[in-house]
Order: C-alpha cells, then sequence, then structure tokens
C-alpha cells in the first residue's frame, strides 16, 4: 500500500508533525509519498525527511503524485 502524505501548511510544528506521522507508517510497512511545501521549516521536520528518503520514500513530490496514492493524508 502506498500513502500519499500532503502537507500543506505554513506552520512549522504542524509540518514537523505531518512528517513524523509519514516516518511513524512506514513502521507498519507503508510506502509513503510526500508532498511537502518547500522549505522544510524545522531540524525535526528535515530529519524525518532525510531519514525517509534513506528508507527509500519519496519526498517532495507533487501534489498529484501524492494523490494517486492508494490512501491519503492532508495536513493543514
Amino acid at each position: 500500500m502506498i500513502i500519499g502524505i500532503i502537507a500543506r501548511t505554513r506552520d512549522p510544528h504542524r509540518q514537523s508533525e505531518a512528517l513524523r506521522a509519514a516516518l511513524g507508517l512506514t513502521l507498519r510497512g507503508a510506502r509513503v509519498v510526500v508532498a511537502v511545501d518547500e522549505p522544510l521549516l524545522t531540524p525535526l521536520a528535515e530529519r524525518a525527511a532525510a531519514t525517509l528518503r534513506s528508507f527509500g520514500h519519496r519526498v517532495g513530490v507533487a501534489i498529484d503524485e501524492a494523490l494517486a496514492a492508494d490512501a491519503v493524508e492532508v495536513w493543514t
């Protein structure tokens, strides 16, 4: 299953939480693609994105790609 995470917020804490949630989903075996407004706003968001990328997940995809996933979460 591929889960699309869309982080459409300029609130640094919400953006960080969205990326941490994406990371948590991978612990259950899900593949994630993350559409997030750049730049990443906190060191926590940067670490979560780097970790996701190191595991082979895509961060910074177009919203259309995230919407094409099997399930979608939108963070505002």
